[in-house]
């Protein structure tokens, strides 16, 4: 009986001790815990998703373009992100003619009426074929 009573006691006491010992592990990031802005690819109602070149997206790349001091025309947009809200927020890469890469954000509300809410601006020169990286929303992703 005293080999059982050993071997009963030994077990309990090992059991206290492993289950008393707890491991700490990091936090994995992945697309359920992320900055929403950041993923682009999840289908979230109300967040940023990649998008095809739509003729809605044309049609806000040639207002944008029509807005800007230039005569250059639009030789190809390169990326699109759309935002649904009360409207879409598009954010388009686009490349001019003359070969300048540039962005912009445009606003398309219910009626159709565009509002340019982030200014076209020239993409990096390090980074021309990287596309959407001026975007306001990439400034929350870095």
């Amino acid at each position: 009986m005293k080999p059982f009573t050993i071997l009963a006691c030994s077990s309990i006491l090992l059991l206290t001790v492993g289950c008393a010992q707890q491991t700490q592990q990091e936090p994995e990031i992945s697309s359920d815990n992320m900055n929403p802005l950041c993923n682009v690819d999840n289908g979230m109602a109300g967040g940023w998703n990649t998008s095809i070149v739509t003729p809605e997206a044309e049609k806000a790349t040639n207002y944008v373009i029509g807005m800007m001091n230039t005569s250059a025309k639009l030789e190809k947009i390169l990326a699109v992100k759309t935002q649904v809200v009360a409207g879409t927020n598009y954010v388009i890469d686009f490349k001019l003619d003359n070969g300048q890469v540039w962005n912009t954000r445009v606003f398309r509300d219910l009626n159709g009426k565009f509002t340019i809410t982030q200014p076209a601006q020239p993409a990096q020169p390090a980074q021309p074929a990287q596309p959407a990286q001026q975007g306001s929303m990439n400034q929350d992703c870095q």
